[in-house]
């Protein structure tokens, strides 16, 4: 129990100083941005309320796509990806850069990415398959990047639990993203 104590409080100790530092983030030094590339996934480990961990895990899945198309610093692609979802929560947009590179990062994916959505297919073990669809145009064709991974019912954000409930077995989507036309 101590330690659980401990690695919250170590946590929200990480978090304030996050807070404070993402603001001059282009002007941070280099070792600090190497630093912050693991912030993202420790704000996601540590969370305890289970829709917000799931947000923060896809979320993160958008980051990494963003950070290996784009070559930006992950926090800076976390933050795109918020502005792409049109997340409004400010307990996760606390958790990337919002700032000009931020902007123009989601502008550029905003040229290229043509839809995400996030499906949560029932699985027989009372668990769910989380399949995080990325359509977008690579050398100009349409491409789908899909990353799955299974979630146990415990860790289900409450809506997807409840429809499960009320509605049966049947699969779940949810589109995050859908380019203009």
């Amino acid at each position: 129990m101590k330690n659980q104590i401990e690695n919250h409080l170590d946590s929200r100790l990480l978090k304030q100083t996050w807070q404070f530092m993402r603001a001059t983030f282009s002007q941070a030094p280099e070792k600090f941005k190497q630093l912050a590339e693991s912030l993202p996934e420790l704000f996601t480990d540590s969370e305890t309320d289970i829709n917000l961990r799931e947000k923060r895990k896809v979320y993160l899945v958008i980051a990494k796509f963003l950070r290996k198309n784009f070559q930006k610093p992950l926090p800076v692609c976390l933050g795109a990806a918020h502005i792409l979802c049109d997340e409004d929560d400010p307990r996760l947009l606390l958790d990337g850069v919002l700032d000009n590179e931020t902007e123009k990062l989601a502008t550029s994916a905003k040229e290229v990415i043509l839809s995400i959505k996030v499906l949560y297919e029932p699985l027989p073990n009372r668990s769910y398959n989380r399949r995080i669809e990325i359509l977008w145009l690579k050398n100009d064709k349409p491409t789908v990047v899909k990353v799955e991974e299974e979630v146990s019912w415990d860790y289900l954000p409450g809506d997807i639990r409840e429809e499960r409930l009320h509605s049966g077995a049947d699969p779940l989507t949810y589109k995050l993203y859908q380019q203009e036309a």
